[in-house]
């Protein structure tokens, strides 16, 4: 992989060292995103490791937290994973469902990265602090989008029997 674009303002190891543990998780979270937005042909841990002052496992668990969100999209190339940036190009509805055991919202997006656009469907839900969070989220390839409406219609007949 070519070299890796880092954004300009990032933290030195010693700013981010003196950062309480929320703001720290909160810091690497938003840098990630960032590089992933600058190198838009997919990094890797091992990229991300070898220009910054991170572990492999600290890059690893966020990029897969971020996967695991829809916010960056995951490819195994060999025994080598790429992450992509999952770019929001317009936001849909906002479904609310409070009063079930998920208290949550989901959220619809439709994002694109460098293998085309996607529907990102994501659950958010309160977090200590009352600010809404994403934790958990998927991503469906554009073109299969009338299959999952099919499938949901067949779960939803079905369900109702």
């Amino acid at each position: 992989m070519p070299n890796l674009n880092l954004p300009t303002n990032m933290l030195s190891k010693e700013q981010y060292s003196a950062l309480p543990s929320l703001q720290k998780e909160e810091y690497i979270h938003n840098l990630l995103k960032e590089i992933l937005q600058l190198n838009p042909s997919g990094v890797t841990v091992s990229d991300i490791k070898k220009n910054t002052y991170f572990g492999h496992s600290t890059i690893w668990h966020h990029l897969e937290l971020l996967n695991a969100k829809g916010e960056c999209l995951k490819l195994e190339h060999g025994d080598t994973d790429v992450f992509h940036l999952n770019k929001a190009i317009r936001h849909f509805e906002e479904l609310e469902l409070k009063g079930t055991k998920l208290g949550a919202l989901y959220h619809f997006d439709l994002v694109e990265n460098t293998y085309g656009k996607y529907l990102r469907i994501q659950r958010k839900r309160e977090s200590r602090t009352q600010a809404n969070i994403t934790r958990q989220g998927v991503i469906i390839e554009d073109d299969l989008l009338d299959d999952l409406i099919n499938a949901l219609n067949k779960i939803k007949e079905s369900a109702s029997k």
